[in-house]
């Protein structure tokens, strides 16, 4: 016995008519007749009535349609319930990226802005300085910094540029009671001064108002060489010294008057924040959500 041809004759009982099967199917009328006739042949009876105005089912038609109805009604609820998750974001969608770009407070309102609006999903956020494998290890997606003007991808990858991230000096209102604040690079002698351990390696240089500067800004020996935003955040609120940070980190500080911006006219092109996730041609509905979501709220 063929499925597919059990399949059409039930729906030919469900909707009592060839017609109605066929656009219930979206089948030609010649197609759902056929196969009605295949099964007829292999079962070796007849199923359906027929005439020039109508058809009905036989008394073996009918006892082989009450059997298979209860299944093919399990199977259209299978179909929309298969439609509805295609076209609602649900389920777990994992992301990875830095620590300090994961705590920022912008990925942080993404995420939980996210979550709010789509109820049906969970977040499960790997906070790692390693380099993860998307499709090996099962994310969905990563945040990826990166120096300016390489976009990160591969065979295996899709990328967007998101936003560029930069480093600029701040301090807290008590260090500068006690220490002053300098008014040019050459008053930064003579100050504690605590570092991400990356801003000495990327090569882009320190710029006054948007441009380059000769000679080039330089610190004095760090007291603290940290490599996580959150522990140089913490410094610069307890009131450690100057202290180099990502500007959306310190600004929001700036704003509740927390920190102050040293030199402000100064700063340092820190690298792009990109979002990546594996090249597939049909993503699950909360990647595709989470993608776009990504893009409107942390797009420049």
């Amino acid at each position: 016995m063929n499925l597919t041809d059990l399949h059409t004759f039930a729906m030919v009982g469900l909707s009592g008519s060839i017609s109605g099967a066929a656009k219930r199917m979206s089948l030609p009328k010649s197609t759902v007749s056929r196969r009605v006739r295949r099964l007829e042949d292999s079962l070796g009876t007849e199923l359906l009535r027929r005439s020039a105005r109508a058809i009905s089912l036989t008394q073996a038609g009918e006892a082989l349609y009450q059997r298979t109805r209860p299944a093919l009604l399990e199977l259209e609820n299978a179909e929309q319930a298969i439609l509805q998750a295609d076209s609602e974001p649900s389920g777990a969608l994992r992301i990875t990226t830095t620590p300090s770009f994961g705590q920022s407070r912008e990925v942080i309102q993404c995420v939980r802005d996210f979550g709010v609006q789509y109820p049906k999903t969970s977040v499960d956020m790997v906070l790692t300085m390693r380099v993860v494998n998307l499709v090996e290890e099962g994310f969905d997606v990563g945040f990826r910094l990166h120096p300016t003007g390489e976009l990160p991808g591969s065979a295996l990858l899709m990328s967007r540029r998101l936003l560029n991230f930069k480093w600029a000096i701040y301090a807290s209102p008590q260090y500068l009671s006690e220490m002053g604040e300098p008014s040019s690079p050459h008053e930064l002698r003579g100050h504690r001064i605590a570092l991400h351990s990356m801003v000495e390696r990327i090569e882009a240089q320190w710029r006054r108002n948007g441009q380059a500067i000769s000679p080039p800004l330089r610190f004095p020996a760090a007291r603290w060489l940290v490599d996580d935003s959150s522990a140089l955040e913490r410094l610069a609120l307890a009131g450690a010294g100057l202290v180099v940070l990502e500007t959306m980190t310190g600004e929001p500080w700036v704003a509740r008057g927390e920190l102050v911006r040293v030199l402000p006219e100064y700063d340092k092109q820190a690298g792009t924040a990109s979002l990546v996730w594996p090249a597939s041609r049909h993503l699950a509905p909360r990647v595709r959500a989470f993608i776009d979501h990504a893009v409107l709220h942390l797009a420049e």
